[in-house]
């Protein structure tokens, strides 16, 4: 009994397998043709939504910057041209004094030159009587000759022409002897030819000087000037010769001239031909005239340090742009069929946060201004117009 048992076991045994697979083989079966169908949904695409800005092309100035020291456009030296003693200064030429136009700044004594101008005077005269008496001798000469020469020319001594070139010599040398005299009394007083300061005085009254003394210096107020340095780059943006001439005044550039809060208008007066040999940079010149800045409260200072910003030549068709939006000299854009467009464009220079455009946009091209997760060439887009 036990063993027939034991056969059924190992038979039971054997068909487990079997029965195993085909019912994991039916399961699978059934799943297969049971399996749920997928359905396909429909993708759908947005347009991103950006902003813009209008490119236009202006004519635009280039700003240079430079840096400066402000001296005095008209500065002489007093020099003595006479030999005489101090006897009046005025208390307006004492150094850092300012005077007008028309002020008497110092006399000296022209006693001596008020005495030879008299004498010169007489010398005049005299020479003047003279030269009329020959005048009348002359043709009195000439008159006798005809009555008498028996129809021959007479030599030029008979008829008394040296002698009347003598006289007539002599005339001019008084004259310019008087002329010499007027000049040298009038130097002696020394009027001042412009509204000015003083920067030094050499001479207390009573102190004999002579011609070549140097008596002082002073200076000009009216106008001012400054060398400003101009760097390699920025001088095509000039457009000046840099010949060491004076500019016309048609071509003349503006410039403004700043200190802290304070700012002055001048213009580029002229250009200086030779290299600076600290800086290494050519150098141009601004004028700055008291008349054209009356409004200014503050006034300038020989010696002051200040900046300047000079309007450099028109450039045409310029497109200017926020610099950060250049890059590696391409600039994303719109174009007029509302497509992505990464343009290559030519830069001219940038200044403080701009750049100036000289090429590389397209008609209807409008700037990317807002940011997008990813810039794809060719993507579309829809704008907002600003």
């Amino acid at each position: 009994m036990e063993l027939i048992n034991k056969m059924k076991i190992n038979k039971m045994k054997k068909y487990t397998g079997l029965i195993v697979l085909s019912i994991s083989i039916l399961v699978a079966m059934f799943l297969i043709v049971n399996k749920p169908s997928a359905i396909a949904e429909k993708q759908t695409y947005t347009i991103p939504f950006v902003k813009t800005s209008k490119i236009t092309p202006t004519t635009k100035k280039a700003s240079i910057y430079s840096q400066g020291i402000i001296k005095p456009e008209i500065e002489l030296n007093l020099i003595s041209e006479v030999s005489s003693k101090v006897k009046w200064i005025s208390d307006k030429i004492e150094p850092g004094s300012s005077f007008s136009n028309g002020d008497t700044l110092y006399i000296l004594d022209g006693r001596d030159y008020e005495l030879t101008l008299i004498a010169s005077k007489s010398e005049v005269i005299n020479a003047e009587f003279n030269l009329e008496r020959e005048y009348a001798e002359s043709e009195l000469a000439k008159k006798e000759w005809e009555r008498v020469g028996s129809g021959s020319s007479g030599s030029d001594l008979a008829l008394r022409k040296p002698q009347l070139a003598q006289a007539l010599a002599n005339f001019e040398a008084a004259k310019a002897r008087l002329e010499q005299a007027k000049r040298n009394l009038k130097r002696t007083i020394f009027v001042a030819p412009f509204d000015g300061i003083v920067r030094s005085s050499n001479i207390e009254i009573g102190t004999t000087v002579f011609p070549g003394t140097l008596i002082g210096n002073i200076y000009a107020t009216d106008s001012y000037e400054v060398r400003l340095p101009i760097s390699d780059q920025d001088i095509p943006f000039l457009n000046l010769n840099f010949d060491g001439k004076k500019i016309q005044q048609t071509n003349q550039l503006d410039a403004y001239i700043f200190q802290g809060d304070f700012k002055w208008k001048g213009k580029i007066v002229r250009t200086e031909m030779e290299i600076d040999p600290v800086t290494r940079m050519l150098a141009v010149v601004a004028k700055i005239k008291k008349s054209k800045n009356r409004n200014f409260k503050q006034p300038l200072a020989i010696g002051q340090f200040v900046e300047a910003q000079i309007q450099g030549a028109p450039m045409k068709n310029i497109s200017i742009i926020p610099r950060s939006f250049v890059r590696n000299n391409r600039v994303w854009v719109i174009d007029k069929s509302m497509t992505l467009r990464n343009r290559n464009v030519e830069i001219l220079r940038k200044e403080d946060q701009v750049a100036l455009i000289a090429s590389g946009f397209l008609n209807g091209d409008r700037l990317l201004t807002s940011r997008l997760s990813s810039l794809v060439e060719g993507q579309i887009v829809t704008l907002e117009i600003k």
